[in-house]
């Protein structure tokens, strides 16, 4: 486990909230660790753990990226048609990004900028159930719904289930595991909620 995953001291925490560790690569014993933000993004493969949207390395942040066959998202973009010609046709919400990919079209979604979400909303819980590899507009989207204290004894969605897992097992089972051990206990860990 990266042990820079973990809940730290709010005291010792910069101004914002954030420790010093989530900006900035940092060395434990004379070992190196990327920062934290850094860290979560390449473990979830600079992707959208909920919508697949990737973060492409090196290219500037901006209010464009492209699409590829791995996202499921919906609009807004711009697209390409297969024959080359730019296209505002495509209706925003009748379709997935890889469904037009798929189809031939190119396509960039508009403010898909990968981002690090907090899902209890405390900045210093590091810990890695708390924090969601999430675009823009997932992590908009997700801080008005997730309330990782609010039961919630429904099926999670496959994206979420490891994230809840993990919080189940350290607020019921008092346990701090890792995402392996997580995604092996997944339906014992998973129904401590349906039965709380």
């Amino acid at each position: 486990m990266n042990p820079s995953l973990r809940l730290y001291d709010p005291n010792q925490c910069q101004l914002t909230g954030y420790p010093i560790q989530w900006d900035h690569d940092h060395f434990i014993g004379t070992e190196k660790h990327r920062a934290i933000k850094h860290a979560v993004r390449e473990e979830m493969g600079n992707r959208c753990e909920r919508c697949g949207h990737p973060f492409i390395v090196g290219l500037t942040p901006g209010e464009w990226s492209p699409c590829d066959r791995l996202c499921s998202h919906v609009g807004p973009w711009q697209t390409t048609a297969p024959d080359g010609i730019p296209s505002t046709t495509v209706p925003v919400d009748a379709w997935h990004a890889n469904q037009l990919i798929n189809a031939g079209w190119g396509v960039w979604a508009k403010w898909r900028v990968l981002t690090v979400h907090h899902l209890n909303g405390v900045k210093y819980d590091c810990r890695w159930w708390n924090l969601a590899a999430l675009c823009q507009r997932c992590h908009l989207s997700i801080q008005r719904k997730v309330v990782m204290e609010r039961v919630f004894p429904f099926e999670h969605t496959e994206w979420f289930k490891p994230h809840a897992a993990g919080w189940y097992a350290d607020a019921y089972l008092g346990e701090d595991i890792t995402r392996e051990e997580a995604m092996e206990r997944l339906d014992e860990l998973l129904a401590l909620e349906r039965v709380a």
